[in-house]
């Protein structure tokens, strides 16, 4: 019994080994793949980006990829989303209350300014009104009647002072009651259209109830907000793109209003566009997305991204001159998705380095360049929204 355990216990070390040992082999062919295959080749083509052109070139130079420094437009834009609003735009209501006695209109229908759009019962306002006429029209009978007599000195000045007031207050009765006659009347302030409507011939509406809604729709405000800390780069005529879901192309428009002062609640700014909508392919109240352009420079030094290497201060760029890499410290203006405003440190020609540059080990090195593929204009591309502007819709409700 003492052997067969000791035999046991012999083989469970034995298999232990073995495992041991397989595992050290396997962790050594990894690390051999890994550092010595890439220091023995130079490493694969398809590295990051300030690495991916390892490798040696001809006379044992450090492969590079370059760019040339040239001159394109780039611009700085805030992304905001924002509201649509009818220029003219309001919602009328009852002015009094009563049944409604006609509804002349449809709902949508267009309608011009001046035109009923809904009546209450007035058959008793009529009849005042008629009442308020005839007593106007006898008190100014009198008072003629009076000035006649007056002059033929049959009455006294005070008579005739008396018709006189008479008649003046029979005519201001007769406008009070016209007045009240058409606050039974609902009609159209200026052209447009009216919206959909709840009401009914018969229903009773009290004083303020809302009885149409009429929107011109040919010229619309697209109102929207932008964060307190970009104040100093909001003006009036700035350049606004505004993109409306199931349209190719943005709606090119300008700031037309800033607001006078900044939500307290928010810390926002408000700002207005007026964009044209005769063709009526808009409505107010639809959402929309819009590009602010903050910076616009048509003639700007533009590098890539990758070409930036970071350091404590700042960041610099390797510049090829020939055969060799120098340093040059940059300072970086305007930066969009892919590319970078040089304001500093670079001229128009320069040839910088794009890729390879974790090989270069100090300024004056030899490298040789290798040939990229050609990239199409990074101007064109879309401007980067990793700056927290974008504002959401429940944020931008004006």
């Amino acid at each position: 019994m003492q052997w067969n355990d000791l035999w046991m216990t012999l083989r469970r070390h034995r298999l232990r080994a073995i495992a041991v040992a397989v595992l050290v082999v396997v962790a050594g062919a990894v690390a051999l793949a890994q550092f010595g295959g890439i220091g023995a080749t130079g490493g694969a083509p398809g590295g990051s980006a300030a690495g991916g052109a390892t490798g040696k070139g001809p006379g044992g130079k450090t492969m590079v990829e370059t760019q040339t420094v040239a001159r394109e437009s780039i611009r700085d834009e805030l992304v905001i989303t924002g509201e649509f609003r009818a220029v003219n735009s309001v919602a009328l209501r009852a002015e009094m209350a009563g049944r409604i006695q006609r509804l002349p209109l449809d709902d949508g229908q267009a309608v011009k300014a001046g035109q009923v759009l809904a009546e209450l019962d007035n058959e008793l306002l009529q009849a005042e009104t008629q009442q308020a006429r005839a007593e106007r029209d006898l008190a100014e009978a009198n008072y003629r009647r009076a000035q006649n007599l007056f002059a033929q000195q049959f009455i006294s000045q005070g008579a005739l002072e008396q018709a006189a007031a008479n008649a003046a207050v029979a005519r201001a009765k007769a406008r009070a009651a016209e007045a009240r006659l058409a606050r039974s009347r609902v009609v159209a302030p200026f052209a447009g259209r009216v919206g959909i409507s709840s009401l009914s011939v018969g229903a009773y509406v009290r004083e303020g109830d809302v009885i149409a809604t009429i929107d011109n729709n040919d010229r619309l405000y697209f109102d929207f907000r932008v964060p307190e800390r970009y104040l100093g780069m909001i003006r009036e005529g700035q350049d606004v793109g505004i993109e409306v879901a199931g349209e190719a192309s943005p709606r090119t428009t300008r700031v037309s209003a800033i607001n006078s002062r900044i939500d307290a609640e928010g810390r926002f700014l408000a700002l207005r566009s007026e964009v044209d909508n005769r063709e009526g392919s808009l409505k107010s109240g639809l959402f929309a997305r819009a590009r602010l352009t903050l910076v616009s420079r048509p003639d700007a030094l533009v590098v890539s991204e990758e070409a930036l290497v970071g350091e404590r201060n700042g960041f610099f760029v390797w510049r090829v001159t020939d055969g060799k890499v120098e340093k040059v410290s940059v300072g970086l203006g305007v930066r969009s998705q892919k590319t970078v405003e040089i304001v500093s440190g670079l001229a128009e020609g320069d040839e910088i380095v794009t890729a390879g540059q974790l090989k270069i080990r100090a300024p004056g090195q030899a490298v040789a360049v290798r040939a990229s593929a050609p990239k199409g204009p990074a101007s064109e591309s879309r401007p980067s929204d990793t700056r927290p502007s974008e504002v959401r819709p429940s944020e931008a409700k004006p």
